[in-house]
């Protein structure tokens, strides 16, 4: 930061790291938070270290950056004192970028990674990148995490889920009869929410049309199969088009390099990652969850839908299997049963949050 630092920005930071820690996160006087950075996030560690203190917290702040900066995060070895401090910890904020590691690297279990995603233990990924720049819509992202659960609510009553594109994307899967799994994504904060629909074995029928870009493959943290990283950009080329029939790919066509790339890497993986997986619903809606929090690899873009494809046999205890790529698809309309739940790049809360009681602003 420079020298001269004004007084409203010192006032943003701070806002920002509070809202962050206790609102977010709930944090508590006496709670012993930490915080884990590298090089690259190293001074918002700090700042939200200084706002912890300020709120009666006890933390501490871990630098991993030896161990697992410059992309050595996959054969960076679980750390028994990194473990422990998490483990021992109230809450935990991890501030590295969420696309090269995550909380099941840190403690040795692939499992604690959807653990945390979740929510359930406290355990935050933070969405660190531009935190001393943002300019946080509290109601906003409230709003939308309270979507996220009214959402979910809605899906486990059952119906038939459809999601179409103009660019041709159309899929159904049957909520509750064709589900193993519907959870709320909560954990990435400050921005991120999605409601996670985990189809069933044979549930999933449609065609994919993936205008956006696709995840770094979940094991390998690879090279994309069609990527949206900044300095290399294949989104502009012809979709990559993916028939899926009674929850396996049959067939798929797109950009030669593309098709080359997800034929290697499906059937490369053993068991083959050839299963469709999960269905995202992005219900984030702040634009700094596209500029900041995704950067490196351009999905989980707000107005998408992802269909994940890969080789979970696990289907109704984890989201993430051994493979696992997100595949984005702009501006979709989703339908449950017929009724609209999004079109037009808006929520229809009228319906997700009806007989609440809740306020209901502009999307």
């Amino acid at each position: 930061m420079s020298e001269k630092i004004s007084v409203e920005h010192l006032d943003r930071v701070r806002r920002n790291c509070r809202f962050i820690i206790e609102t977010l996160g709930g944090g508590k006087p006496g709670e012993n938070a930490v915080f884990i950075c590298d090089s690259q996030c190293r001074e918002n560690a700090l700042a939200l270290s200084d706002m912890a203190l300020e709120l009666g917290l006890h933390p501490i702040v871990i630098d991993i950056d030896s161990f697992g900066g410059e992309r050595r995060y996959l054969k960076m070895p679980v750390m028994k004192p990194l473990r422990e401090a998490i483990l021992a910890s109230d809450v935990s904020f991890m501030l590295c970028d969420q696309m090269l590691t995550d909380f099941g690297m840190f403690l040795g279990n692939s499992d604690e990674c959807d653990f945390a995603l979740l929510g359930h233990s406290r355990r935050f990924t933070l969405e660190a990148r531009g935190l001393t720049e943002w300019e946080l819509d509290p109601e906003r992202i409230l709003r939308d995490r309270e979507r996220t659960l009214r959402l979910a609510d809605l899906l486990n009553q059952g119906g038939l889920l459809r999601v179409t594109t103009a660019r041709g994307t159309d899929f159904t899967c049957e909520m509750v009869r064709g589900t193993d799994a519907i959870y709320p994504v909560m954990a990435i904060i400050p921005f991120y929410v999605e409601t996670a629909v985990i189809p069933a074995a044979g549930a999933f029928n449609g065609h994919l049309v993936v205008d956006g870009a696709s995840q770094c493959a979940y094991a390998q943290r690879g090279f994309p199969i069609r990527p949206g990283i900044p300095g290399y950009m294949e989104t502009c080329m012809e979709p990559l088009q993916i028939d899926i029939k009674d929850g396996r790919v049959c067939g798929f066509k797109g950009p030669k390099i593309q098709m080359e790339r997800l034929e290697k890497w499906m059937y490369s993986s053993s068991p083959h990652a050839d299963l469709a997986d999960e269905i995202g619903l992005v219900t984030a809606t702040s634009r700094e969850n596209d500029r900041y929090g995704w950067l490196i690899d351009g999905t989980h873009q707000t107005h998408c839908v992802h269909v994940a494809l890969g080789n979970n046999n696990r289907r109704g205890e984890v989201i993430h299997a051994p493979e696992h790529c997100d595949f984005d698809m702009h501006d979709p309309k989703i339908t449950l049963d017929g009724r609209i739940l999004y079109q037009d790049r808006q929520f229809n809360d009228e319906l997700l949050f009806h007989g609440t009681g809740i306020r209901i602003p502009g999307n």
